[in-house]
């Protein structure tokens, strides 16, 4: 064997064994963005259930606001009452101090009074006789002296009466401040229970939002990791278009195109053209890439874009026009990336792989229309 041969067969096994290894790497990549797109799942979910519980705390906490709000109020109305009862209650004292000190000024009088009569004797009928004038001076004096004592009993009575009235409408007063301090009490209390119930909602918010900040920080780190991961994807898929002039599906039932076209995307062919039965039953017009979510999906050849967006049982799909009869159908994205009237060259992302619309999993249908029907894809490549 000659030294130029040698080469040759060694360069040989070099590009071979590249085109083995590459699909390798990029089912490791591919198992790695799964993995990725599956914690940046799992966290988004993370997020809106917590964030749903966070709603529901927001609306306790609102509600515990609005009652401490509420009890305060009453709390005030009390205290409102407590200070015309204290007002009421002074003012009573005043009177009844006032009060006293007639009936003491009387009360004094009246033992002055006693006290003289007794030492000067009592007023009788015989001393009003002998110190009369006449006998209608005598009458007057009886009449007097009868007048005064009536009159400084009515006083007694009155002042008696009065003090009476005064002690019931003080202790009246009194009853009513402690029931209403009664209440203001019960409220602080009911006041305090509801400020505990308040301060535990707020903790439990608090740790909510950490579990929410947490949770956003791995979908953020996620989301910038898958996308490094598609882009590994991509740079080695046009690798392997360079090496082998066209797309590599790998897998196990893998299939490597061939022709002047563009194979949309890197991943296994998990259901042919033609009839089938699972999972829907059917004519399936075109061919099924399994594919992790987010892995680009590639223009077939230059074309203009005729739709992109919903397109009922394909979930997000965009269609293109390649001319001469030619329409690709690329069903069941996560996200379109081209718009309708749009020019496209051949290779040129128009979207990502995903599972939207009648769709079991991540994956690319893959349909082509030439002559106005669905034809199997495979046969342009």
């Amino acid at each position: 064997m000659t030294k130029k041969r040698i080469i040759a067969v060694v360069l040989g096994l070099v590009m071979i064994s590249g085109l083995v290894v590459s699909p390798v790497n990029a089912a490791t990549l591919s198992e790695q963005l799964d993995e990725s797109n599956q914690k940046r799942a799992d966290a988004q979910y993370q997020i809106d259930m917590t964030q749903n519980t966070i709603d529901g705390i927001e609306t306790e906490i609102a509600k515990a606001n609005a009652e401490i709000d509420r009890i305060n109020g009453v709390i005030g109305s009390i205290n409102d009452e407590i200070a015309v009862l204290e007002a009421n209650i002074a003012k009573t004292q005043a009177e009844l101090d006032v009060a006293e000190a007639k009936r003491k000024e009387q009360e004094d009088a009246m033992n002055e009074r006693v006290r003289t009569m007794y030492m000067y004797g009592n007023g009788s009928m015989l001393e009003f006789l002998f110190t009369s004038s006449d006998f209608a001076d005598f009458v007057t004096k009886v009449d007097m002296s009868r007048y005064i004592i009536e009159s400084d009993k009515e006083s007694l009575d009155n002042l008696a009466e009065t003090k009476k009235v005064i002690d019931e409408k003080k202790a009246s007063i009194e009853a009513d401040r402690l029931t209403t301090v009664s209440k203001k009490n019960e409220q602080e209390a009911a006041l305090a229970q509801q400020q505990d119930v308040k301060a535990q909602k707020d903790s439990l918010l608090a740790q909510n939002q950490a579990i929410i900040a947490q949770a956003q920080a791995t979908l953020d780190a996620e989301t910038a990791a898958a996308a490094d991961l598609r882009s590994q994807i991509a740079a080695q898929v046009a690798a392997q278009n360079a090496a082998s002039g066209g797309s590599s599906t790998g897998g196990a039932t893998s299939f490597v195109p061939s022709g002047t076209y563009t194979w949309p995307c890197y991943g296994e062919i998990t259901s042919p053209f033609g009839p089938r039965t699972d999972p829907y039953t059917g004519y399936h017009e075109g061919v099924d890439i399994g594919a992790s979510t987010g892995t680009p999906v590639r223009a077939m050849g230059n074309a203009s874009v005729i739709s992109a967006g919903w397109n009922g049982g394909y979930g997000n799909c965009v269609v293109i026009n390649l001319g001469n009869g030619m329409q690709v159908y690329y069903g069941h994205l996560s996200e379109i990336d081209v718009s309708a009237g749009q020019t496209v060259n051949q290779g040129d992302v128009v979207g990502l792989v995903g599972s939207t619309g009648n769709s079991t999993g991540p994956h690319l249908h893959f349909g082509v229309i030439s002559g106005g029907d669905f034809v199997d894809p495979m046969g342009f490549f």
